[in-house]
């Protein structure tokens, strides 16, 4: 008895397991494949570039003054207005310089007077005197020589041979004189406009030594090192009690102190591709063209430049993964950069965002521009996308009227348009709300397997 009990117990257990794998079957998702519905959406086809981020404006102050430092007034990272005092210098060295291009300009200003005086003299009394001495000996001349002819016209019995003499040697002399008195007039007539090229040498050494003393006084007020611009100080390069020469006393223009970044208009300058350069050549705005006309500017109103752009570049950097910056191409440089036999093109792009003032000078940026952009379109998965029988583009979809369970696919043909990577736009030949296959299910694998051997 108890043995036939066993006996129906394990008969009823293989009907019912029998029952079981014939009529409640669980399903094998990795058989029967996976689908997808298709959608409306927008679709952009990106050119992704990388760059770094910099400041439109980075300044390295020097000073044109000498001396000690004696004051740091701004550390890296304060924020300065132009004007502001950065560092400041014992002003004793360029104090002295004042004082001795003060002395030089009184030198230069005695010997203007000294050389007006001598051309006023040149021109006045000793042209003067010269022209009276030489008015005088003429009529002295015109005397003796009559004297000396009406002598020689008497009969030699009536004449006194010395007295004939005499008259010869007056008149010899009187000439002597007025010649004397010729040449040194037109002496003073030479003297004339030496004394005005004296003139005209002291005033300018007089005016030398006017600028001299104004760049005295202007390294003097450099003693005070301010900044040129309004930014951030993003470093400074020198210590309480550093000598610093002046860039007038050296070659290379002065000592580094301190950089200032103008950290208001940040820019990405992205590495472009070759083979994407001309993408976004036919996006950037004319202002950012290289050969465009030089009238055309971009806004300084970075608002005004977001508004002219229709898609603007978007901004990525690994510091601030959940953020998103955008920006405007400002300028796409036409000399290529070659690193390794790879050519890219590098293209300035200005952050817009409001979060910009998260960035920093240095960080590693990803750069997305859009080339090309449609909005409401049917999208389609790529991995949905197969060569059909006859070569042609398309996707497999569930053939109708035939029941799920058997797996049976259709063919269909579309007309694709432009593909992002993920996703394809649909032209002709689905609709949206259609079903395809992203994954064909086992059936379909086993008679594509075969169709192919």
């Amino acid at each position: 008895m108890k043995n036939a009990a066993i006996a129906i117990l394990t008969l009823t257990l293989i009907v019912v397991g029998y029952y079981a794998a014939t009529t409640l079957r669980m399903p094998n998702p990795a058989a029967e494949g996976k689908t997808a519905t298709l959608k409306r959406g927008d679709l952009t086809l990106p050119i992704n570039a990388t760059g770094e981020v910099k400041p439109a404006l980075r300044v390295e102050v020097k000073s044109k003054a000498s001396g000690e430092v004696i004051e740091i007034t701004k550390q890296p990272g304060d924020r300065v207005q132009v004007g502001d005092l950065l560092i400041r210098l014992l002003p004793v060295d360029e104090q002295r310089s004042v004082d001795r291009a003060n002395q030089d300009l009184q030198i230069g200003k005695a010997r203007l007077d000294t050389a007006k005086i001598k051309l006023e003299l040149a021109k006045g009394a000793e042209l003067a005197n010269a022209q009276a001495q030489v008015d005088q000996l003429v009529p002295s001349v015109t005397y003796a020589e009559f004297r000396k002819k009406k002598i020689e016209q008497l009969d030699p019995e009536q004449t006194n041979q010395e007295e004939v003499l005499q008259r010869d040697s007056d008149y010899r002399r009187f000439v002597a004189q007025l010649d004397a008195a010729k040449a040194n007039l037109e002496k003073v007539k030479l003297a004339v406009p030496l004394a005005e090229h004296a003139v005209t040498e002291a005033a300018a050494a007089y005016e030398a030594s006017k600028s001299n003393l104004a760049d005295a006084k202007k390294r003097l007020s450099e003693t005070r090192i301010v900044s040129p611009i309004a930014g951030v100080v993003a470093d400074i390069r020198t210590q309480i009690g550093a000598v610093i020469q002046g860039g007038k006393t050296t070659f290379t223009g002065g000592t580094v102190l301190a950089v200032v970044l103008d950290m208001d208009r940040l820019v990405v300058r992205a590495e472009v591709d070759e083979a994407d350069i001309g993408r976004v050549l036919a996006i950037a705005p004319e202002w950012a063209s290289p050969g465009h006309d030089a009238s055309i500017q971009m806004p300084t109103d970075l608002s005004e430049a977001v508004a002219a752009v229709e898609h603007p570049p978007t901004i990525t950097v690994e510091s601030f993964r959940d953020e998103e910056f955008s920006g405007v191409i400002e300028r796409i440089y036409p000399e290529p950069t070659n690193v390794s036999n790879v050519v890219t093109y590098l293209v300035d792009v200005v952050v817009t965002s409001g979060n910009r003032d998260l960035l920093l000078s240095g960080m590693r940026a990803d750069v997305r521009f859009t080339s090309q952009h449609v909005t409401d379109v049917v999208l389609c998965p790529n991995e949905a996308i197969h060569e059909g029988p006859l070569g042609k583009l398309g996707v497999y979809i569930p053939k109708p009227g035939t029941p799920v369970d058997q797996r049976e696919t259709e063919f269909v043909p579309v007309r694709f348009g432009l593909d992002n990577g993920n996703y394809s736009e649909v032209r002709e030949g689905l609709a949206e709300g259609a079903t395809v296959y992203t994954k064909l299910p086992v059936k379909r694998d086993r008679e594509s397997d075969r169709k192919r051997r």
